[in-house]
């Protein structure tokens, strides 16, 4: 990873940006698979994923993506990785992925998560060692253990 590459917590001010980042990288997933009703998904991403518990991946200061988890008893629940589309396919991905295992790892927990079977991520997170435990007409649920 860059030696400019930081992360921190998101705060209110990134909120919107975040939105229209999952937006701008997932609508046409989403939209393919139940459609898009803007104020729902604005909405249900507000609730579902406050903004506060974003870690912000950040090169030279700007945010250029992130990821959301939720801590269960038995496992770390990955509900979004998010990365600006020209910092794609650089490695910063992997660099989230790892720092997410990292913090699994420390915890003696597995990693679960829900991709969209139209999201390319479904090959990067295999390829990132995560195996497939269920699927449905939509989405594939994965499932990292150390």
């Amino acid at each position: 990873m860059p030696a400019n590459t930081e992360f921190r917590v998101g705060t209110i001010k990134d909120g919107e940006w975040m939105f229209d980042l999952f937006k701008r990288t997932m609508q046409h997933h989403v939209e393919s698979a139940w459609g898009w009703d803007e104020q729902l998904q604005k909405e249900s991403f507000k609730t579902s994923l406050p903004i506060k518990q974003f870690q912000l991946l950040c090169i030279d200061g700007e945010a250029v993506g992130g990821y959301h988890i939720s801590y269960n008893e038995d496992h770390l629940l990955l509900n979004m990785i998010l990365l600006e589309p020209d910092y794609q396919r650089q490695g910063l991905g992997g660099e989230m992925l790892t720092r997410i295992k990292s913090q699994a790892k420390q915890l003696n927990k597995a990693v679960q998560l829900s991709v969209l079977k139209t999201n390319p991520a479904v090959d990067f997170h295999l390829k990132a060692g995560f195996e497939e435990v269920k699927s449905d007409e939509h989405s594939i649920k994965m499932i990292w253990v150390a």
